[in-house]
């Protein structure tokens, strides 16, 4: 059996040097994430970067989100590969019976399985970078790439132009322990579409500004000295669109007697019951919000979901329908309890101060929650448009990029097309590998 797998090891190693040496310099990639970039907003206002990396790249205005459509979820997808199903960020908010409430939580010890491509990449060989990018740490395990910027609260954590100024360094550094992989987390456009709408001027402004970090890595690329030649790789966790309503859950929770925690987020919310109460009465008083929402009991989640039925989701998901979009109380401002908003309130209304303009996370089918997709540079075929690719896909075809296997539990596919080479042959799976993380089961 040991000759057996030296042998197929040995095959694997010979036809991966086969595609690295077919590569005319050694590759870098860097791979960025923009916060709520939606296609809308590159249509509205003047992007040349990426009207540069469309015509010399690969272009897609369906990079399609993982359900729910939100931050959390769809960094941690984009990152790992996988569905929420199996890295288990399963929203923005959740409760988990063992670990408690999670609210964005950027430490990776929340995962319960899969590898993001800074892992993968360096339990390969390969040296990476991850700046600003949630799951970049572990409390358990330290940093989880060799360079990272410190895991600080959300609101001290650096600015755009100082992740760009740490890339654009490490891009420049022709030592030999430079990064190969680095990828990096902007908070690009959304929460300016958030509060002022999809295609309003502070959007569009936060939009051309986006644009220009495109362009000052495209420029750091081109400078790669002899030797060295880079690719750029662009997307986005979800969409945006203008909504109106909010679905004040609370209240509704209130007025009948809803016994259940929930934990909500955008356009989705799980409600996790109390033992004595009927998950029967529930769906029933609820269904009186149809015009507003979809539900669906735990079993039934719709197909996009790829939620499973572990212990993290709910015994009921809410799903809103447009313009409508939810919060739990949680969410507002102590003068808002104040005055009753859980109690005397309307069950929708739309907020008459701090409400936002436009949001994200329903069904991914929308068009509307799509995002934007680029890749240029090295390996990357010249001017085509893809009709679309999932957020799960973008992991395996970066790791491609680089001429390695994607993470050990992925559940996305490269995107060939996108390619000019083909990648690397399958990897043979010594039986006896330690595999990734997965979920527990669920008691019953």
């Amino acid at each position: 059996m040991n000759a057996i797998r030296l042998f197929t090891a040995a095959v694997f190693a010979a036809a991966v040097g086969a595609f690295s040496s077919a590569q005319a310099a050694e590759r870098t990639v860097v791979v960025v994430l923009f916060d709520g970039f939606a296609p809308a907003m590159v249509k509205a206002t003047d992007t040349p970067n990426l009207d540069r990396m469309a015509r010399e790249g690969v272009s897609s205005n369906h990079l399609i989100p993982a359900f729910p459509t939100i931050s959390l979820t769809n960094h941690t997808t984009f990152e790992t590969g996988c569905w929420p199903i199996h890295h288990g960020i399963v929203s923005n908010s959740f409760i988990d019976p063992k670990k408690g409430h999670f609210h964005e939580a950027a430490d990776a010890d929340w995962h319960t399985g899969c590898e993001a491509i800074w892992e993968a990449a360096e339990r390969q060989g390969v040296r990476a970078a991850a700046l600003n990018f949630v799951g970049r740490w572990s409390s358990e395990r330290g940093k989880l790439a060799t360079f990272i910027n410190p895991q600080v609260p959300w609101k001290d954590s650096p600015s755009d132009d100082d992740i760009l100024k740490q890339a654009l360094k490490l891009l420049a550094d022709n030592g030999p322990d430079h990064p190969r992989l680095i990828a990096i987390y902007f908070r690009g456009p959304d929460n300016a579409a958030h509060y002022n709408g999809t295609t309003s001027e502070k959007a569009l402004e936060a939009t051309r500004y986006s644009d220009s970090l495109v362009g000052k890595l495209m420029a750091g690329i081109k400078a790669l000295p002899p030797g060295r030649e880079g690719t750029l790789v662009v997307g986005t966790d979800h969409g945006m669109m203008d909504v109106g309503p909010l679905i004040n859950i609370g209240r509704i929770m209130n007025e009948y007697n809803i016994k259940a925690r929930q934990a909500s987020s955008g356009a989705s919310a799980f409600l996790y019951l109390d033992k004595d109460e009927s998950i029967e009465r529930v769906e029933k008083v609820l269904s009186k919000f149809k015009f507003a929402f979809d539900v669906y009991r735990k079993g039934h989640f719709p197909t996009y979901s790829h939620l499973g039925t572990g212990p993290r989701v709910g015994d009921l998901l809410l799903v809103a329908k447009p313009p409508y979009w939810l919060e739990g109380p949680e969410a507002f401002p102590g003068w808002a309890h104040y005055l009753g908003i859980t109690t005397i309130w309307p069950e929708t209304f739309t907020p008459f101060v701090g409400g936002v303009k436009a949001t994200h996370g329903y069904d991914p089918k929308i068009p509307q929650m799509h995002g934007i997709f680029y890749a240029w540079g090295s390996g990357i075929a010249p001017g085509k448009t893809l009709p679309k690719l999932n957020e799960v896909d973008v992991h395996p075809t970066v790791m491609a990029l680089l001429g390695l296997q994607p993470g050990l539990q992925v559940d996305g596919h490269i995107v060939r097309p996108a390619l000019t080479e083909p990648p690397p042959p399958p990897q043979p799976i010594d039986i006896e590998e330690p595999r990734a993380r997965t979920p527990e089961p669920e008691k019953k």
